[in-house]
């Protein structure tokens, strides 16, 4: 490589340090704002130390979330590497508990915002303001998703923001070095297992886990980064250990501030109680001089405030991604994924969700909500650890532009040590959520059994299908495009061939678009399944049972795809013919169709078949008896896909 190339590429690796710190930040800081007076409650003059402790195991989670997210070039975080390590059900899991974290930190910044405006707005708790605050903001990002406005996703705005956010929370450590530096503050009341003690401490480090809240989100960074293995590297390791860094600083200049005394319970200190909503804002307001203190608050109410609405907005964009995605994957019922006509978005999902943090938020509890997120967290940091682990072994030659450090060889395999020590602490740290954290284990627990019974009776009973093995819905059957021809009842021939699901998602989404104003009646779709009898045999003779079984299994296989569309009332028909053609051109006039959406049947090898299409330049195409006779004899449109494939 020539000095010039190498000088590029340091820049190039410099250049893209700087976005990934910038960008990681703002996926992560925001959650400063809430999670820094909930773990100063219990974890007192120790605060510090235990957001390094914690910041440890986020340095080791990355590791982990870069190497699978970069190597399976897929978004998704550990539901996805579950997928592809494990089965369907841990997949189902991951992305469950997941969905809950995304519904608590989005009820945690809203629930903040009203708090930090309250240098602008005056006090608003106790009066009806505050739940009218949480309303509008919810009712914001909730309309931004629906409607897919572009301005929640220019990108330009959203780095400026979280760069202002990050020189924000930089100039508060600064200026808090300079007038509270009061080193012996933090260790005035510290007595080793006592103030505080040993369960709180594990109590304060498992909420801690709230401040990394959008690890899943800086994952999905990883196949956006277009680096090489040794440049991945680098910038992934110099960049984050800045985060755990900044939010130790953070907290020690807060406990300098906002000091722990002796209360009438013992030890205490008021970023824990008055200012657990709003602790940075807290921190400001005890610098001296007070036009300092008056201009910081200033400052740190508008950057909050909006940084909380834009991660907010944000995180509830992961709800809308992540529901599709559950519903691509038959983890959850497909309507809830289901794409809006004009806007595609899932706006069910959506509209749900924010209505679930509404009431959340409603609820007001910090610490609580602290916990409940801890569970979620914990059990799909666990399940990214252990699926990395096992990739390892199950897809040992697999590009990973991107490896976790420290690996050491067991069984004839490379295994990450992050890895193994981060499986360890989340699992620990997990079964503590279910020690120590009432709430947080009866909710927790409460949510995944309601996710699994419903994911059990949603895969085998409704859809009777394998728990664990994936069953994937054809996307654009979640999708409504417009069409520029309104068809109310179409009739769809299927023969038991692999290209029978696009056929008749064709057709579905054709019904479905109908306008419902021009005809009082329902759209239909008939699935025509024909079954050819031989001269030599009676039409109506009982029918060998393997060919009843394959009529039942396909006809069964193609009403479920249809009814993946709403607004459409499916028919299933099984007929006995002569003749496959005169069948369908039969059928065709018998219900009044407005038009038949078939698969081409491709031309015997033998005889050869019609010639279908030869404009211009393009070459005509051969197709089957059957085909030609319906587009020559059918009493309305056909509309044919490819040749089909036997």
């Amino acid at each position: 490589m020539k000095m010039k190339d190498v000088r590029l590429s340091e820049k190039a690796t410099q250049s893209g340090a700087l976005w990934l710190l910038i960008v990681t930040y703002a996926a992560v800081g925001f959650s400063i704002y809430f999670a820094l007076g909930v773990v100063a409650k219990k974890g007192l003059g120790l605060t510090p130390l235990i957001f390094v402790a914690t910041g440890l195991l986020f340095v080791i989670t990355i590791f982990t979330y870069f190497e699978g997210s970069a190597m399976l070039k897929e978004r998704g975080g550990s539901s996805s590497y579950a997928r592809h390590a494990f089965n369907e059900l841990v997949a189902f899991v991951a992305g469950w508990v997941i969905l809950l974290d995304y519904l608590i930190v989005i009820a945690l910044a809203v629930l903040s915002v009203p708090h930090y405006l309250r240098p602008i707005t005056g006090d608003l708790d106790g009066t009806i303001w505050l739940p009218a605050v949480i309303a509008a903001v919810v009712l914001y990002i909730t309309v931004l998703n629906t409607l897919d406005i572009p301005a929640r996703r220019r990108p330009r705005f959203l780095l400026a923001l979280a760069g202002i956010d990050l020189l924000t929370q930089i100039l508060v450590i600064g200026i808090g070095l300079f007038v509270v530096m009061d080193p012996e503050s933090l260790t005035r009341h510290v007595e080793l297992f006592t103030s505080p003690g040993v369960t709180d401490v594990i109590y304060a480090a498992v909420l801690a886990m709230l401040a990394y809240a959008g690890i899943e989100a800086v994952s999905n960074l990883a196949p956006d980064l277009d680096l090489n293995p040794r440049q991945f590297t680098r910038v992934v390791t110099r960049v984050v250990w800045i985060v755990p860094l900044l939010y130790a600083l953070m907290a020690a200049v807060a406990l300098m501030a906002v000091p722990v005394y002796i209360g009438p319970d013992g030890p205490v200190t008021d970023l824990g109680t008055i200012y657990i909503e709003a602790p940075v804002l807290g921190v400001v307001e005890a610098f001296d001089p007070g036009w300092l203190s008056d201009g910081l608050q200033w400052i740190v109410a508008i950057v909050a405030a909006a940084t909380l609405i834009w991660a907010a907005n944000t995180a509830m964009l992961g709800v809308s991604r992540h529901t599709y995605t559950l519903a691509v994957n038959r983890q959850i019922p497909s309507w809830l994924g289901q794409l809006g006509r004009r806007y595609e978005v899932p706006y069910k999902a959506i509209i749900l969700c924010a209505l679930a943090v509404f009431g959340l938020a409603l609820i007001g509890d910090f610490e609580m909500l602290a916990g409940i997120y801890a569970f979620g967290a914990t059990l799909a940091l666990t399940i990214a650890h252990l699926s990395v682990l096992k990739l390892r072994r199950t897809m040992p030659d697999a590009e990973r532009p991107f490896k976790a450090p420290l690996n050491f060889s067991f069984g004839g395999v490379q295994r990450p040590l992050t890895a193994v020590i981060g499986a360890v602490l989340s699992s620990l740290a997990l079964v503590s959520v279910l020690l120590f954290h009432d709430s947080a284990r009866w909710v927790g627990l409460g949510w995944l059994a309601v996710g699994l019974i419903g994911y059990v009776i949603y895969r085998r009973v409704i859809e009777q299908i394998s728990l664990t093995r994936q069953v994937t819905v054809e996307a654009r059957a979640l999708t409504r495009p417009r069409v520029s021809i309104d068809f109310h009842n179409i009739l769809v021939p299927i023969f038991g061939t692999r290209i029978d699901d696009d056929i008749v998602s064709t057709a579905g989404r054709m019904a479905a678009e109908g306008d419902p104003e021009e005809t009082d009646a329902q759209a239909v779709l008939t699935l025509l399944y024909l079954i050819e009898i031989p001269l030599a045999r009676a039409i109506k003779d009982p029918l060998p049972e393997e060919v009843a079984d394959e009529a039942q299994r396909v006809t069964k296989r193609a009403r479920e795809v249809a009814d993946e569309y709403d607004g459409v009332d499916v028919r299933v028909e099984i007929e006995r013919v002569r003749r496959k053609g005169t069948g369908i051109v039969f059928a065709a006039r018998r219900l009044g169709v407005d038009a038949i959406v078939m698969g081409a049947e491709p031309p015997s090898p033998i005889k050869g078949g019609a010639k279908l299409g030869g404009i211009g330049d393009y070459r005509p195409e051969e197709i089957g008896p059957v085909t030609a006779y319906v587009l020559k004899r059918a009493p309305c449109r056909v509309l044919l896909t490819a040749p089909r494939s036997e």
